[in-house]
């Protein structure tokens, strides 16, 4: 009976203590849901909760010398929260007082709509990417595809638009609509904190800023942003471009663990460097009131910036090279409407590459015609319709025949292969007979009796198509694979083309036939052999370096943001060697120093030249319709102590002589500039 009592004395008071907390529980929910319900409802709707990215600013790009070339500025964007946006009473009617404001103030927002007024069609010039798009949003709503009037009255019907509103009216809100959906239906399978707000216009003003913030659109953001800007006009080709990840790109992006809103580099060394470039962007929890209005910082995380590349490239060099080749291929322009040639064969683009024959380094790098990355946007159309192509880099993915240049790869492994010895001679009767009278390629001239130097400072076709045919094809292309033809450099620019490599490889990939008299045009550099100007460069460059090939790159240094640490530093990289006979390189090289003396096909240009050069001269006959040959030129300077590789391709130039004086103006911006190097800082030390 005793032990009942305690345990009774023991029950109660736990029992009463949980009848008291529920009691105070049932109490409060009382007092919040029932008592005060109303107003903590409105409360509640009148607090939002949203995560706010906090972009990070990337990496600046620099010149060799510390210069800058594309830095960061703050700026204001307007981003669109679509689910905002859509649980406001009009949405429609909302993104309708927004267009005609923007349009009020003359400011640009993006829209890559593809359907455009007042009849509906989708556009003419519609990018690539676009048309991706829409493809993608077309299998993403399950339509076919449809006409421009078809796809419009289902967006209307898809969107709510009121189908009363004007064609105007129509095409711009059902464009934000349609970019808003596209995020979504791309990016409604990730993570929510993949699905970002849709940046509607960058680089807004403050008074723009103002009026928008003064009449509160639902679901408009404004955000500080950074912005990427140019401090220099050249090197369009070599920097590149940022902007939003490509849709077909998103899921590779989304693994590397970007968010869908990143701006990633898109082409040239923004997209080379990315890895340093970009920063890890920060993220900051607001409390909003529904209209927007800040309330409460939950919590922050800042950003960390991406990290300062320093490239090989002198900027004032670089000016110069450009210059060079812009005037280069308008003389031949202008010389040729003096010939009165037809529009079709007169000189167009062409592309220059200047390199370290120590180093690997590209010290400039040029493709002709070019265009001024800070205009890009308001220029694009144009750029786009230009035949002349200017957005293509001429130096990486422009390929061509490097004609009379390759002479010296002929050279180098009938030398190696034991075909020739550099006292062997050819008698040159002007007209090739060994395969008459089925085929009888003819030389330049008549020569007589030359040896190898001879044949390279003259340009011999006739010695060549002998070699080349007791060398073979097999001997030939070993020695141009050595030598980095046929295969992409590894420099750090996207769009690189490996090229073609002639020989019953490449024909067989094509499904046809090498016969035995195709390697004659093959020793002389026509035939299927087409090369970019980079790895024409590189390889004069491996001859002047004894027959050490290095990797071309364009990154030197990486600094960090503050410029306090060195966190990388590029090293020479060498990617091939040749154990070359004691002789070999300095028969061909001997030749190729006489070409640019008395009697070589480059003395009218360098014969009184102050620093001793080796040079080879190329006229590459693309088409036998009549038109000019491309003009093609390789040199490396000083002679007796190298120091610089170049190569330059002028499209219907004529002939390699015609472009050499180009090659002459890149020489000596290059030693003029050496020698007034002094009053500058080291490499890699930045200017005041």
């Amino acid at each position: 009976m005793l032990g009942k009592l305690k345990l009774y004395f023991r029950i109660v008071p736990v029992i009463l203590i949980l009848f008291l907390f529920l009691l105070g529980a049932t109490a409060r929910l009382y007092n919040l849901q029932i008592t005060n319900g109303d107003a903590n409802l409105r409360q509640t709707e009148k607090r939002v909760v949203r995560t706010v990215t906090l972009s990070a600013a990337r990496g600046e790009l620099l010149d060799r010398y510390g210069r800058p070339l594309v830095v960061n500025r703050l700026s204001y964007a307007l981003r669109i929260d679509r689910d905002r946006l859509l649980s406001a009473e009009d949405p429609n009617g909302a993104l309708d007082r927004l267009t005609r404001l923007m349009k009020a103030q003359g400011v640009a927002y993006e829209d890559g709509f593809p359907v455009i007024g007042p009849y509906y069609h989708y556009r003419f010039d519609l990018a690539a990417q676009d048309e991706t798009r829409l493809a993608r949003f077309l299998e993403k709503v399950g339509w076919p595809e449809l006409s421009a009037a078809a796809f419009m009255e289902k967006l209307i019907e898809r969107f709510g638009i009121d189908p009363e509103w004007d064609v105007e009216t129509k095409l711009r809100v059902a464009g934000v609509r349609y970019e808003l959906e596209l995020r979504y239906l791309f990016n409604k399978e990730a993570p929510y904190y993949f699905i970002a707000p849709y940046q509607f216009a960058a680089d807004v003003d403050m008074a723009l800023i103002g009026i928008v913030r003064e009449q509160d659109f639902p679901g408009v953001l404004v955000d500080t942003v950074p912005i990427r800007e140019y401090r220099t006009a050249v090197a369009a080709h070599l920097l590149g471009r940022v902007g939003a990840i490509p849709e077909e790109q998103a899921g590779d992006y989304e693994a590397l663990g970007y968010a869908a809103d990143e701006t990633v580099g898109l082409d040239g060394m923004e997209y080379g460097l990315e890895k340093w470039l970009r920063g890890q962007d920060g993220q900051r929890v607001e409390e909003t009131t529904k209209g927007g209005k800040v309330t409460n910082i939950v919590s922050s995380v800042a950003p960390a910036p991406g990290q300062n590349c320093l490239l090989t490239i002198d900027i004032r060099l670089q000016e110069r090279v450009e210059r060079a080749l812009s005037s280069g291929v308008q003389a031949l322009y202008d010389r040729g409407v003096g010939e009165r040639l037809p529009e079709e064969h007169l000189a167009g683009g062409g592309a220059t590459v200047l390199m370290s024959v120590k180093t690997g380094e590209i010290l400039a790098m040029a493709s002709y015609p070019t265009f001024d990355l800070a205009r890009f946007q308001e220029d694009f159309a144009l750029l786009v319709a230009d035949p002349m192509s200017p957005m293509l880099n001429r130096a990486i993915a422009g390929v061509y025949e490097p004609g009379s240049t390759y002479k010296m790869t002929t050279a180098l492994a009938a030398l190696e292969s034991g075909t020739i010895t550099p006292q062997s001679t050819v008698y040159d009767t002007g007209t090739y007979m060994y395969y008459a009278p089925s085929y009888t390629p003819r030389c330049t001239g008549v020569h007589g009796s030359v040896n190898l130097a001879r044949a390279i400072q003259v340009s011999c076709n006739y010695f060549f198509y002998d070699v080349g045919r007791r060398t073979g094809i097999e001997a030939i292309d070993e020695y141009a694979r050595k030598l980095g033809f046929g295969a992409i450099t590894g420099i750090e620019l996207p769009g690189e083309r490996p090229g073609i490599l002639a020989g019953p490889e490449a024909r067989k990939e094509r499904g046809e036939v090498w016969n035995g008299g195709d390697v004659l045009q093959a020793a002389i550099g026509q035939s299927d052999n087409l090369f970019t100007p980079l790895q024409m460069c590189g390889y004069v460059a491996t001859l002047a370096n004894g027959g050490v090939r290095l990797r071309p790159h364009l990154l030197s240094t990486v600094k960090s943001y503050d410029y306090s640490q060195t966190i990388y530093d590029e090293q020479v990289e060498v990617v091939g060697t040749m154990d070359l006979k004691a002789d070999t390189l300095d028969t061909i090289l001997s030749g190729m120093r006489r070409v640019a003396q008395p009697g070589g096909t480059a003395a009218s240009v360098f014969a009184s030249y102050p620093i001793p050069v080796g040079a080879k001269t190329g006229s590459a006959q693309k088409a036998a319709d009549g038109r000019p040959a491309n003009g093609v030129f390789v040199a490396f300077a000083p002679f007796d102590d190298p120091e610089v590789a170049v190569a330059v391709v002028v499209e219907r130039g004529g002939a390699g002589a015609r472009v050499a004086p180009i090659a002459k103006e890149i020489f000596d911006a290059y030693f003029e500039g050496a020698a007034n190097m002094s009053g500058l800082p080291g490499e890699n030390q930045l200017q005041g």
